[in-house]
């Protein structure tokens, strides 16, 4: 056990050592986890409620709590005390200026309206505000939960249904391969986006129907891949020898082949995120992603599109982080693909 262990740790650090020389994918991965940290963080970054802050005599925190309020975890006990927790409470102005309070980098929340319509970006607004006087850098910040949450749960579905049949096929082959292939090829043949937005006609517009169906639509790529790997590996002498020693179908499959094939998988889903964020920003441009008022990259620049002759400074922010997003996944995978095997990357 200590040996496949060991062996395991071997073959991780060779990749991660791989990757480490590359400094494009590595200047990915480090835009990726800022990304992560962001959609994390949101509200400890932009809100119009304190980090921390001491009213009449007692501690809040109001904007901590927001986190796990906003994702839905933690205890059901975490909430916010009173006055934070009311609506008409405005902490900006009712709070005292000479109690302690640390407040967000950006003192504004995803919502919050002014009648400051417009504004070009300034120390008071980094990227300036909306038609609405809404902050764009509080949006965009905000807007980035939804591209990461859009990412990994889209992928995830796609990830799930792409190994469970692309392992099916590969590990028994025969009629089973046939039929599954077909399927395959037949999904393949409709142009993604546009199968996309004909399932998204009939369904009301949301974050969770976005997900569910690029997931649904994104799985054949890494079907493809997984039976690959299964047909290369099925004939490897550790699948014959736990065959030989009894062991059932399900384990062999789950705990002996696909290990071993998530290597290229991995690289496939990487890609498939990218591809995700800029299937999910094209939804909500044409208004069939997340709904207004709720923030995300793509409905922010239908909005920058409309108002271009008024303020052409709304375009360039969520056109800078679509390409960015999709540049810097891109850009893990292309790295994490030579690092599995290095081949790859003589041959190109």
């Amino acid at each position: 056990m200590k040996k496949k262990k060991s062996q395991s740790e071997s073959y991780l650090s060779n990749i991660w050592r791989r990757m480490k020389k590359n400094r494009r994918c590595m200047a990915g991965l480090i835009f990726v986890l800022a990304m992560i940290g962001i959609a994390t963080f949101s509200p400890l970054l932009a809100s119009n409620q304190p980090i921390i802050c001491k009213h009449e005599g007692k501690w809040y925190f109001p904007a901590i709590v927001e986190i796990f309020q906003s994702r839905g975890v933690g205890p059901h006990w975490i909430k916010k005390s009173q006055p934070f927790n009311l609506p008409q409470f405005n902490a900006k102005r009712q709070l005292d200026p000479e109690e302690f309070a640390i407040w967000p980098m950006i003192p504004y929340s995803e919502f919050e309206q002014t009648t400051e319509y417009y504004l070009p970006p300034s120390s008071q607004h980094w990227l300036g505000t909306d038609e609405l006087g809404r902050d764009i850098a509080a949006r965009m910040i905000h807007g980035t939960s939804v591209a990461v949450k859009v990412g990994f749960i889209s992928m995830g579905i796609a990830a799930l249904i792409g190994i469970v049949v692309g392992g099916l096929a590969g590990y028994w082959g025969g009629w089973v391969d046939i039929v599954i292939s077909r399927l395959i090829e037949i999904v393949i043949c409709f142009p993604v986006f546009f199968l996309i937005l004909a399932i998204m006609v009939w369904l009301e517009p949301s974050i969770i129907n976005v997900m569910v169906v690029i997931g649904l639509t994104g799985w054949t790529s890494i079907a493809r891949y997984t039976r690959g790997e299964f047909i290369r590996l099925k004939t490897q002498d550790f699948v014959i020898a736990a065959e030989v020693v009894g062991a059932k179908h399900g384990r062999i499959m789950f705990r002996h082949i696909l290990p071993n094939a998530m290597a290229p998988v991995l690289v496939s889903i990487t890609f498939g995120i990218a591809g995700a964020i800029l299937v999910e920003s094209g939804l909500s441009w044409l208004g069939f992603g997340v709904q207004a008022p709720a923030p995300s990259w793509g409905n922010i620049l239908r909005t920058a599109y409309d108002s271009l002759r008024v303020a052409p400074h709304m375009v360039y922010p969520p056109c800078i982080a679509i390409f960015l997003a999709v540049l810097a996944y891109n850009l893990v995978g292309d790295g994490l693909r030579d690092a599995i095997d290095p081949k790859l990357r003589k041959q190109g």
